[in-house]
């Protein structure tokens, strides 16, 4: 009968599995391997613990260490199936079903169908991944330092713990070597970063975010976020470059991070990885902020809530438009002038707007046809959201 490790340090929040046996071990003086082989286990070369350990592993090592199951299969993103990713072992249309069933900035079928490869959301192919960690939590811990099971994922920005952007580094896991002598500056990041990335901290840690209008799902979070960094890399035939390019001009880098081809994020350099996932913190905080109007269905989701001041029960005040004074000799020639007046002045484009949508659901059909046919008659959508 297996004796449980008497001594062994406890894993630190949000740890990877391979992290903590990495101490573990180093605390009785062997390698992982042999620690992994008196669990009953063999490692091959392509094992990854991180991505999710053999069947009963997490039962062994609970039996040995005191600590529950849950929080062991927690350890590897097996555990954050299928909320973080559908599968670990991926069909042929993964990317379409995590991608293509949302929609924020872009309409709805606008992008073209893709059908990717062994395609796991958030995982970075091996030929591109690299290795990012925290300065302050490498400065707070002994070597082998803990690192975080997120930090081998394009997800965050951060770390969660100290809200300092994630550096980039070479070499082993846990050790870091060259930091000690020259460890890199801790960078702070701006806000927008800073909210979506807690939305995304809790979304991992209790299984929901609260966003403006409700309360959602993790699951529903982590694809809502996959579904707008897919949108901001849409191809100029697919975006219609003006919504999509806006948000690329706010967030200070090159439409589309530089990419004159197109390929799934998580095949992309790190650097673009990065800049793709600073886009998409600053477009959540324009559709928050009014700045542009997300053409996509789930875009009402990052809107703040009506004001609750007005009564229900009456309509909002509108404010006199400034339309043509001249009687116009028919209801088609007045037409023209409405929608002509529109064309060039954002505050009647507005107006109109309100008019032909009131008391009409913000997830209605019917106002996505105003849009259509406003995109038709020339009014820029712009004029709404200034």
């Amino acid at each position: 009968m297996r004796t449980r490790w008497p001594v062994h340090p406890a894993p630190s929040p949000g740890e990877a599995l391979s992290s903590w046996l990495t101490r573990i071990a180093e605390r009785y003086g062997i390698t992982i391997d042999d620690l992994v082989f008196d669990l009953g286990y063999v490692l091959d070369s392509h094992a990854d613990l991180d991505m999710g350990p053999p069947d009963g592993f997490a039962e062994q090592l609970a039996e040995r260490t005191g600590a529950c199951v849950e929080k062991i299969n927690a350890m590897s993103v097996n555990g954050f199936v299928p909320w973080l990713l559908d599968d670990i072992d991926p069909g042929p249309d993964a990317f379409s079903l995590y991608t293509r069933q949302l929609s924020v900035l872009l309409p709805e079928g606008k992008r073209t169908d893709r059908t990717v490869a062994s395609w796991r959301a958030w995982v970075p192919v091996k030929v591109t991944r690299q290795q990012r960690a925290c300065p302050r939590c490498v400065a707070e811990s002994t070597r082998p330092h803990p690192y975080q099971l997120m930090w081998s994922l394009s997800l965050m920005l951060t770390c969660p713990v100290h809200h300092c952007r994630l550096e980039s580094y070479e070499g082993v896991r846990g050790y870091y070597y060259g930091w000690p002598q020259n460890p890199p500056a801790p960078r702070e990041t701006n806000a927008a970063v800073q909210l979506m990335d807690g939305r995304t901290w809790q979304a991992l840690t209790t299984g929901g975010v609260d966003l403006p209008r409700r309360h959602i799902h993790a699951g529903i979070w982590f694809r809502l976020l996959r579904t707008l960094i897919d949108e901001l890399s849409a191809t100029l035939k697919e975006s219609g470059q003006r919504l999509t390019r806006q948000v690329w001009d706010h967030a200070g880098h090159p439409f589309r991070a530089g990419q004159l081809v197109w390929y799934p994020y998580e095949e992309l350099p790190l650097e673009v990885q990065l800049d793709t996932l600073e886009a998409a913190a600053t477009a959540m905080r324009l559709l928050e902020d009014g700045v542009v109007t997300g053409r996509g269905r789930e875009a009402a989701l990052f809107l703040s809530e009506p004001d609750a001041s007005i009564d229900p029960g009456k309509p909002p005040p509108v404010a006199t438009a400034n339309f043509p004074t001249s009687t116009p000799k028919s209801l088609a020639e007045a037409m023209h002038a409405v929608v002509a007046e529109a064309k060039q002045n954002p505050d009647s484009a507005r107006q109109l707007f309100n008019f032909m949508t009131l008391y009409t659901p913000e997830d209605s059909e019917h106002i996505q046809r105003v849009r259509t046919n406003f995109e038709e008659l020339g009014i820029p959508l712009d004029f709404l959201s200034q």
